[in-house]
């Protein structure tokens, strides 16, 4: 489950549980007058407008709390980012602009937290079923350019580059240093999905596949 839609389920619960006080308050009340004893309509009066007071806070507190997290859950998903990197290779500096009208796959990696083959392996793959004028892959590393041309290469239509995480768009950093994380960007460079955590090629196919 996405952190966004973890977050909206209990959102969701705590506005159910605040509107069932506020609904239920008025039927305690009458319960406790019912009762026609002064100790048990002053308990139960007491109670009800504990309960009208809690809902009417939770509502409010929900609202607010949903209002002020959203954007920031929701991350880069929707947004257009100016990603900039240095080639591995050449050095060169690069931007996602190098790539625009195309679908790029862009993963954030470290050598330290995975296999040196197999995500490399998985991007052939996906390449091999997808690849061709419509796809870049590019993966992007925070580690020193001769740390990383000192492991096996990359399939050859795979882009590596290394960033520095204080040039990189405020809504990526956070992703950025949770590696592995994988950034599916449409041909109109814009972030469409986000996915935390090592992927194979099976799914990032189906992923890629609705925006080509």
């Amino acid at each position: 489950m996405k952190l966004i839609a973890f977050v909206e389920l209990i959102i969701g619960w705590g506005r159910f549980i605040s509107w069932t006080l506020i609904v239920s308050s008025p039927f305690v009340l009458v319960f406790g007058v019912l009762r026609k004893n002064v100790r048990a309509t002053l308990l139960y009066s007491t109670l009800s407008g504990l309960m009208l007071l809690g809902g009417l806070i939770g509502v409010s507190t929900y609202s607010s709390v949903v209002a002020a997290l959203e954007p920031v859950l929701a991350g880069p998903v929707g947004k257009r980012l100016d990603v900039r990197f240095a080639d591995v290779v050449s050095g060169a500096q690069g931007s996602l602009d190098t790539w625009s009208g195309k679908v790029v796959l862009l993963q954030f990696r470290a050598s330290w937290n995975e296999d040196a083959n197999h995500p490399m392996q998985d991007l052939e793959q996906v390449l091999a079923e997808l690849g061709g004028t419509d796809l870049a892959v590019l993966t992007l590393w925070d580690e020193p350019r001769d740390v990383l041309l000192a492991r096996p290469p990359p399939p050859p239509a795979v882009v590596r580059g290394t960033f520095e995480l204080e040039s990189m768009p405020e809504l990526l950093r956070g992703h950025a240093v949770q590696r592995p994380v994988s950034v599916l960007i449409d041909r109109k460079g814009v972030v469409r999905d986000v996915f935390v955590g090592e992927r194979d090629a099976a799914f990032l196919v189906r992923e890629l596949r609705e925006y080509l």
